[in-house]
């Protein structure tokens, strides 16, 4: 869902500069600001612009408010669209020659993030990123930062850098300013705390797991949603130990392996482990986790799904 509304922010600031290029000194200010919420209401109806401030150089919109009952609330502080008359000749998404996004906040039911700031000038990569914190139940991250480019039809966030669950994550993420808004994300990630994650995600009633992670994410997309997720992490040296308390849970552990279920509840008790092997996938929709370890006591798998994943639905 965030991925889709920024993209489609984006394709329409686009747009705009395309239809405002030819009629920008031809119109008053009032008429041009009227035209520019009929458009973005004919993407999102739920929406308005307070202010547009128009000059030789650049068009700047002021106040934009995007919601969706029971989904999203977007707040734009202001959205500053940059270009030039030799870039007025060239084809759409080359009318910009740079732009800067100040949002406010963008709240949903499952998470809120505050303080989002991005500039992006063509082909200089000294663009600015930053977002001041993101908020996922207890799960909280703040002070991501990273540099920013224009190029072609691409927009490029190269790297991505903040701390996660007590460890690092360096990335990179690409979004392409067309119809389609193809984008890539790619996240590696060294020392995260798997107590923690549990604890912020509050699964420690279902259960406890200590340890810590290394490893890679990646997330493709485009308008229409999620394509692919790719996740190969790996538990360092120092190993942990795996707690399940969720019956249910065990239960079917215990009818996927034919195996009695006090075995199964045996074996995910205190169960210490020295190698760990997570990966995640996509599945028809479903994010799949596919758990590997290895101790001394033996090996143990599992897998836990999370079911309409691309619809954003909690798990079930």
């Amino acid at each position: 869902m965030p991925r889709r509304l920024f993209s489609r922010v984006l394709f329409f600031l686009v747009i705009l500069i395309a239809v405002f290029s030819a009629a920008v000194f031809l119109f008053a200010k009032p008429i041009l600001l009227s035209i520019a919420e009929k458009e973005l209401q004919k993407i999102f109806k739920q929406s308005s612009i307070s202010g547009l401030n128009i000059a030789i150089n650049f068009i700047e919109f002021q106040g934009i408010e995007i919601k969706e009952k029971n989904s999203y609330d977007l707040k734009i502080k202001e959205a500053r669209i940059y270009y030039s008359l030799r870039s007025l000749l060239k084809n759409k998404t080359e009318k910009i020659e740079a732009f800067k996004l100040n949002i406010s906040s963008f709240k949903t039911d499952l998470f809120e993030i505050k303080g989002i700031l991005l500039s992006a000038a063509r082909d200089r990569d000294d663009g600015e990123f930053s977002i001041k914190s993101v908020n996922y139940n207890k799960l909280k991250i703040g002070d991501i930062s990273g540099k920013s480019e224009l190029k072609g039809n691409m927009l490029y966030i190269r790297p991505v850098l903040f701390n996660f669950i007590g460890g690092s994550v360096k990335g990179e993420f690409d979004i392409s300013l067309d119809q389609g808004m193809d984008y890539n994300l790619r996240l590696d990630g060294q020392g995260m705390e798997i107590k923690r994650l549990v604890d912020d995600m509050e699964y420690n009633e279902k259960f406890n797991m200590t340890g810590r992670l290394d490893g890679e994410l990646y997330i493709s997309g485009n308008d229409a949603g999620i394509k692919d997720i790719k996740g190969d992490f790996y538990t360092e040296a120092a190993g942990g130990v795996l707690v399940i308390k969720d019956k249910t849970f065990l239960e079917n552990i215990a009818k996927q392996s034919n195996q009695p279920l006090n075995i199964i509840m045996e074996s995910f008790n205190n169960y210490n482990y020295n190698n760990g092997i997570v990966k995640l996938s996509a599945d028809t929709g479903n994010l799949v986790m596919d758990l590997k370890l290895e101790g001394s006591s033996g090996k143990r798998s599992l897998s836990v799904i999370l079911h309409d994943f691309n619809k954003g639905k909690e798990k079930q």
